[in-house]
């Protein structure tokens, strides 16, 4: 399948479109055999998050854990790449997360008395708005050109 494209989103394939976001997923409190797949990959990412990567994770240690077998494990490892990848590329969700991450650590060091600290994060924040405005410029630029050069060449 070709990859899908838009201003926002690049989309691999149809599974990725519709990949759910495993990080908001609940780890509920019963037995890991109990898991249903959404919850074992929502786990699986909680264990990547804390390790730091996934190849930390024993697959085979994994698949006894929640009673699969090694193969759904690494099944399940691939889904999860799938659904990091395409939150990753969807730029306006990475724009929100980042806004949402900047505007909580400003708050946050305001709240522990750290004004300058805070002052400085906010001027990053504004950077990042200037460097993200930029690119959607030049991302608009770019389509403009494209477009201009398919229809000079048809």
């Amino acid at each position: 399948m070709e990859p899908m494209t838009s201003s926002n989103t690049v989309v691999l394939s149809s599974e990725t479109a519709e990949s759910p976001d495993y990080g908001s997923v609940a780890i509920p409190s019963k037995p890991p055999t109990e898991f249903t797949y959404h919850e074992r990959r929502a786990d699986l990412l909680q264990q990547i998050h804390d390790l730091g990567t996934p190849d930390a994770i024993n697959q085979t240690e994994a698949a006894d854990r929640y009673g699969v077998s090694q193969q759904q494990i690494s099944k399940d490892l691939d889904r999860i790449g799938e659904s990091v990848r395409e939150r990753i590329t969807d730029r306006d969700r990475r724009t929100l997360a980042t806004d949402a991450v900047l505007r909580r650590a400003v708050k946050g060091l305001l709240a522990e008395g750290e004004y300058r600290k805070a002052a400085k994060t906010e001027l990053d924040r504004a950077e990042w708005i200037r460097e993200e405005h930029e690119a959607e410029e030049f991302a608009r630029r770019l389509d403009r050109l494209e477009r201009a050069d398919d229809g000079g060449s048809k």
